[in-house]
């Protein structure tokens, strides 16, 4: 049996923002203060990119930046994959997937209304997401057991089940970054 529920029944709201002249440290201090992994970047009320957690990783320390310096304009995604309110959880997790994201913005009429994340897809488990669940992984088994991954790959971490853009190979199980620190 299909399950059917729309995305505005379990997305966040409201979405923490942010304008792209922001300097890097004080948008960190605002992702921290909301417990957030990410800010939705707008300017006139129309979504200009996504600054995440990630990105401040790569491209901020990982670099050796200081945060004080860099704008957000600086840093984040451009352009931002959404969603409608409307669309089904399931379609929710095939984008995700497709486009190799862990974050949806939800647009109503060209407004921000919420957001959806990875996470977001697992806690609605418990609203009857099991089929969900089971195509996320089966779409993720599919790809790792008929395609040989040479490198980074997307898909489901096998140890903690969160979705990722940069899974590799150890000891036989795709692992995301996390697990496999805590397993090297």
């Amino acid at each position: 049996m299909e399950t059917e529920i729309p995305v505005r029944d379990i997305m966040t709201r409201p979405v923490i923002t942010a304008d792209a002249d922001m300097d890097i440290l004080s948008a960190a201090k605002r992702m921290g203060s909301a417990n957030v992994g990410s800010l939705i970047i707008v300017s006139a009320d129309m979504i200009t990119g996504i600054l995440t957690e990630r990105d401040l990783v790569r491209k901020v320390v990982a670099q050796g930046v200081d945060p004080r310096n860099l704008r957000v304009r600086d840093v984040m995604s451009s352009p931002v994959t959404t969603i409608e309110p409307d669309a089904s959880l399931r379609d929710a997790a095939a984008l995700m997937l497709r486009v190799g994201v862990k974050r949806l913005p939800v647009i109503h009429k060209g407004k921000l209304v919420g957001i959806i994340t990875d996470t977001d897809l697992i806690s609605g488990s418990s609203l009857g997401l099991n089929d969900i669940l089971s195509d996320l992984l089966e779409m993720h088994r599919e790809s790792i057991h008929f395609e040989q991954p040479r490198g980074a790959v997307s898909g489901i971490c096998e140890v903690c089940g969160q979705l990722s853009d940069n899974l590799e190979n150890v000891n036989g199980e795709l692992l995301c970054w996390s697990c496999r620190d805590g397993n090297r």
